[in-house]
C-alpha cells in the first residue's frame, strides 16, 4: 500500500484505467492536501469505479468480476475519502459500487447523472442490495459546481454513448485539472448534451492538466460524428429498396437506439423494437428517462415493441427492426428478396451475420462503411483540437493501454502535445503541481477478483498482468500495429508540412 505522502499538494493516482494492455476497470483518484493551523488535512475523491471485464482470464475459479482495489482509501482515514463522482453509466466505470457493497463496505456518498442513477438503480435490484447499504446519490448536471473539502470541482457534459456523461474541472491551490471522462469532440448529439467546449474554452487559461481518454488516438482525424452515423444509415436503408431492415445496436449505448429510430422516421418506415431481455431493459430505461418514441412517431410511422404476428401484419411489411436478435427469418418470415441487414458493429454481432448468410440475406456492416458505428471517445484529431484551445496543457493519457502512449510520444512531440513523463501505469501516485506532475510513489496494483457464496461477495487479491488473448477479450491494436500506425501519421504530416513549404 502507499503510505500517505509527507508532503502537502495535489496528488493523482490511476487505480484502474491505465492498464497493461486491455481497458476497463476504470477508478482515479484525487487527493488534495493542506495545512490549516498547523494540522495537515487531506481532501480525496475518486472518479468512477469500473469493473475490469476479462476477469475469467485472472484464473479465480468461480469468479464473477474483477473491480479495482480502493481498499486503502475505504479503510485509512488519513486520505479523508469525501465522495465518489460517476462520470457515467457504462459498467467499465460503475459496476465496481455494487460489487462493494455486496462485500460489505461503506461507500461515501456518490455523484452522478439522473441516467447514471437508474442504471445504479436497477444493479442494487439485480444485486439485492438493501436500501439501507445504498450511498446517498447526488444528482449533477452540466454547469454544477461541488466542494470537497479542499477541492472545487465542476461539472461539464461530455459527448459519449450514453445519457448524462461528464467531465470535471477539479480545482486545488496547485493545480486545475480537467478530467473529461469518456469523450469525443461531437455537437450533433441525440438528445444529450456534447461535450461543453464553450466552458472549456473559457477556462482555458486556467487549466493546467488534462486527464484525458486517450481510447481512440490510434484513429487519425475527428471521430465520427453521430449526425453522420445518422445520414448514413439514411442513406442505406433507402438504396437497399428492401421492405425488411436488420438493424442491431449495442444493448448499451441509446445513442444508436434514437440515431437508427430517427433514420427510419426519416423514411417513414415503422420500427421494431425486438431483442433480448438486456435491450429491452435498455429500451425501457431509455423511456423512463422521458425518450417517448411513440411521440417522435407522430402518426407517421408506427411503433411496435415485440414480434407478436398480428402486429407485424399491420405494418405491411414496411419495417426497421431495432434491437439484438436471431433467428430472424422464424421471427420476421425474413429471405433474400425483402429484407437487408446493417450490422453496426465489428464482433458483438457476429452470430447476426451468420443468420443473414444462412437465408442469404444482403448486409452491410462496418467494415464496408465505418461511420455506421457510433464511436465515443475522441480519435487523434479530437485531441490535437482539445491541445490547440487549452493552449499547451499537460496531457495525463488514461484509458488506453500504455504501450499506445509508449508508442505516441514520438508524434506527440512532433504535434506539441505535451505529455507525462513516464507513462502513468496503474497504483502510481504523481504529484501534480502547475503544469508540472512527477512520479510520487508506486505500488504493484492489483485486481480483486469478486465471487459470491451465498449472498456475500468474496475478494480475491490477485495481481493486475497482461491478459491480451486470455479469456473472452481480445486486444483493441497490437502493440505492433499501433506502433506502425504512429510512425505512418508521423510521415503523413511531415510530408505535408514539406509540401506546404
Amino acid at each position: 500500500m502507499i503510505e500517505f505522502p509527507k508532503e502537502n499538494g495535489l496528488y493523482w493516482q490511476a487505480i484502474g484505467g491505465n492498464n497493461i494492455d486491455q481497458i476497463s476497470g476504470h477508478c482515479y483518484q484525487y487527493t488534495d492536501i493542506v495545512s490549516y493551523n498547523r494540522k495537515r488535512e487531506a481532501s480525496t475523491l475518486i472518479v468512477d469505479i469500473g469493473k475490469f471485464d476479462n476477469h475469467q482470464a485472472l484464473n479465480v475459479s468461480g469468479s464473477s468480476a474483477a473491480i479495482p482495489d480502493i481498499r486503502e482509501l475505504l479503510a485509512d482515514a488519513s486520505w479523508n475519502l469525501k465522495a465518489v463522482f460517476l462520470t457515467h453509466s457504462h459498467p467499465d466505470h460503475l459496476n465496481g459500487i455494487v460489487h462493494y457493497l455486496k462485500a460489505g463496505f461503506r461507500l461515501p456518498e456518490l455523484f452522478g447523472g439522473k441516467y447514471t442513477l437508474m442504471i445504479l438503480k436497477q444493479l442494487y435490484d439485480e444485486f439485492a442490495v438493501a436500501a439501507e447499504k445504498r450511498p446517498k446519490f447526488h444528482i449533477v448536471k452540466d454547469g454544477d459546481k461541488l466542494k470537497f473539502g479542499s477541492l472545487d470541482v465542476e461539472v461539464l457534459s461530455s459527448s459519449h454513448t450514453c445519457f448524462d456523461s461528464f467531465g470535471l474541472i477539479i480545482r486545488s491551490k496547485d493545480a486545475v485539472v480537467y478530467h473529461t471522462g469518456d469523450m469525443k469532440i461531437d455537437n450533433s448529439t441525440c438528445f444529450r448534451k456534447p461535450t461543453n467546449l464553450r466552458r472549456l474554452k473559457a477556462l482555458a487559461p486556467e487549466i493546467d492538466c488534462v486527464v484525458a481518454d486517450f481510447y481512440g488516438i490510434y484513429d487519425d482525424g475527428f471521430a465520427v460524428k453521430e449526425s453522420d452515423t445518422y445520414k448514413k444509415l439514411t442513406a442505406l436503408i433507402k438504396k437497399s429498396d428492401k421492405d425488411k431492415i436488420f438493424l442491431p445496436v449495442y444493448p448499451t449505448h441509446p445513442e444508436m437506439y434514437l440515431i437508427a429510430f430517427l433514420a427510419a422516421l426519416k423514411l417513414k418506415k415503422n420500427v421494431v423494437f425486438f431483442g433480448n431481455p438486456d435491450f429491452c431493459g435498455y429500451l425501457k430505461l431509455i423511456m423512463d428517462y422521458g425518450i417517448s418514441f411513440d411521440k417522435m412517431a407522430a402518426g407517421r410511422i408506427k411503433v411496435v415493441y415485440g414480434h407478436d404476428k398480428e402486429d407485424l401484419k399491420k405494418l405491411k411489411n414496411n419495417y426497421v427492426v431495432i434491437g439484438t436478435y436471431n433467428h430472424v427469418s422464424l421471427a420476421f418470415e425474413a429471405d433474400r428478396h425483402n429484407s437487408f441487414g446493417i450490422i453496426t458493429a465489428k464482433t458483438f454481432f457476429n452470430p447476426f451475420k451468420g443468420q443473414l448468410n444462412a437465408h442469404n440475406i444482403p448486409f452491410v456492416t462496418v467494415d464496408d462503411y465505418p461511420e455506421l458505428q457510433g464511436f465515443g471517445h475522441g480519435f487523434l484529431g479530437d485531441y490535437e483540437y482539445l491541445n490547440s484551445i487549452l493552449r499547451g496543457v499537460l496531457f495525463i493519457p488514461t484509458h488506453c493501454p500504455v504501450y499506445v502512449i509508449d508508442n505516441f510520444r514520438e508524434l506527440a512531440a512532433y504535434m506539441h502535445i505535451n505529455l507525462i513523463e513516464p507513462t502513468p501505469r496503474n497504483g502510481e501516485l504523481f504529484k501534480i503541481k502547475d503544469k508540472s506532475c512527477r512520479l510520487y510513489a508506486a505500488q504493484p496494483p492489483l485486481w480483486l477478483v469478486v465471487s459470491y457464496h451465498g449472498e456475500m461477495a468474496c475478494l480475491t487479491e490477485v495481481a493486475q498482468k497482461a491478459t491480451s488473448g486470455m479469456g473472452f477479450l481480445k486486444r483493441t491494436i497490437s502493440n505492433r500495429r499501433c506502433r506502425r500506425r504512429f510512425k505512418m501519421y508521423l510521415h503523413a504530416r511531415r510530408r505535408s508540412e514539406h509540401h506546404a513549404n
